[in-house]
């Protein structure tokens, strides 16, 4: 399976670089995609005014579930809008940060990095009184992303803290992904993207997730990851789904 993962995300890599010179000649609508990729965030905020909803759903074992995204004064307030057991409850706050790099009128290279907290509770009792997970989660960390023509790569570190009467843990997770446009038709633009995601926390593997995205319109984005490999695999058609509609 090791051998299955290196070959699939190998062989991905050189199509999605051959097919940004594509996607940057034939590109002209504007579309407002969310500041994430399919599971990571990036480095940029949406802004002041920008609202969207979230749903996703499929995969099996995935549960479905939904969240909202509001665009702040140089910042973004994503409230339970995350797919993994830390951040399917969870309010977390982007905060924009300056330009840290001197860009090139020469350049078109472009970087936008961001402070991300959060911090998420959860206390459950069944329908006789008896206790179920009590838990708290606070996180902190950072994105870094780098737009150059039609692809974009992202890296984002953070430290996570869980308190709870089932687990007790600090460890830090370090997450990439790279992405590229590949055309932009009068029905949307579509573009493909890889992530791996990084842990040290203790019995859970390393995740890597390969997956499509869908620009619809202006307004409406939808992803559709039908590969996610860590300990448990998951592979189907059309997989996960997620869909992002802003108002």
């Amino acid at each position: 399976m090791k051998l299955f993962k290196c070959i699939a995300i190998s062989g991905l890599v050189p199509m999605l670089l051959f097919s940004a010179e594509s996607f940057a000649d034939n590109h002209a609508q504007k579309y407002n995609e969310p500041t994430r990729g399919f599971f990571i965030e990036h480095g940029m905020v949406s802004g002041k005014g920008k609202v969207s909803a979230e749903l996703h759903s499929g995969s099996d074992d995935v549960d479905s579930g939904g969240g909202i995204r509001l665009g702040l004064p140089n910042a973004e307030l994503i409230i339970n809008s995350g797919i993994s057991a830390y951040d399917g409850n969870e309010v977390k706050l982007k905060w924009g940060l300056p330009d840290l790099l001197e860009q090139s009128s020469q350049s078109d290279a472009e970087f936008d990095f961001a402070a991300i907290v959060a911090v998420s509770h959860v206390d459950n009792e069944d329908e006789n009184g008896n206790k179920g997970t009590d838990q708290t989660n606070a996180k902190i960390g950072a994105a870094a992303t780098v737009a150059v023509d039609a692809a974009t790569f992202t890296l984002t570190p953070a430290l996570v803290y869980v308190d709870g009467n089932i687990k007790e843990d600090t460890f830090v997770t370090t997450d990439v992904g790279a992405y590229v446009g590949i055309i932009d038709t009068h029905s949307g633009l579509f573009s493909m993207g890889v992530e791996a995601l990084f842990t040290t926390e203790d019995d859970v593997d390393h995740s890597y997730a390969i997956g499509g995205r869908w620009a619809y319109n202006e307004r409406v984005t939808l992803d559709f990851v039908p590969f996610v490999f860590s300990k448990g695999d998951r592979i189907g058609f059309p997989g996960m789904v997620r869909i992002n509609a802003g108002f």
